[in-house]
């Protein structure tokens, strides 16, 4: 069954429809090295060129976020949790949400450190009722969605609970990206 896919790179917007071969797209991407996304649409967030489509591979590794709407999955398999409002900084982006933990995890919760904050988490984290912000060629961008997965390994900062208010344009950064590393095999390769 085919699945609609909004993933962000360090410079793309990518969307399209992959074959969804487990329970959730969440478990699935955190199970695979890369997927396939048949007649993606790119779009760069650099320059604002006119978007292309194209077959294209994508490593998940770099993937940054990925949009989700749909079910969360199977209800006998949800674990109690509790819930941090968390607003993470992955280089160009910023993501909100609410971040849900183990009961009784708060050993590193007050750290700013994303890397002790996630530690032992998949590498695409959950964000719920989330919303994610950027710059779209210097036009401030934002979306909301129901779960962002963030990819932990490119998180550079972390707030959660009270420090996780405000307004995140402020907080985007206007870093140089390195443009076409992430995103242009268009499955030529072997």
């Amino acid at each position: 069954m085919p699945v609609e896919l909004i993933a962000f790179t360090a410079d793309c917007r990518i969307r399209g429809a992959i074959p969804l071969a487990d329970d959730r797209l969440s478990d699935m991407l955190n199970s695979v090295a890369r997927v396939v996304i048949r007649g993606a649409v790119i779009e760069d967030l650099v320059d604002g060129a006119p978007p292309e489509t194209a077959d294209l591979t994508l490593p998940v590794g770099s993937i940054v976020a990925v949009l989700v709407s749909g079910r969360r999955g199977v209800d006998s398999r949800r674990r109690r949790t509790e819930v941090h409002r968390a607003r993470i900084g992955l280089a160009r982006f910023v993501v909100s949400g609410s971040l849900h933990v183990p009961p009784g995890a708060v050993a590193h919760l007050g750290s700013g450190d994303p890397g002790l904050v996630l530690a032992g988490r998949d590498i695409l984290v959950p964000l719920t009722e989330a919303t994610i912000t950027y710059d779209k060629a210097d036009d401030p961008t934002t979306e909301q969605y129901e779960t962002i997965l963030v990819n932990r390994a490119h998180a550079t900062w972390i707030d959660l609970d009270d420090a996780a208010g405000g307004d995140d344009a402020d907080l985007v950064e206007r870093q140089p990206v390195y443009h076409a590393a992430m995103a242009k095999d268009f499955t030529r390769a072997t």
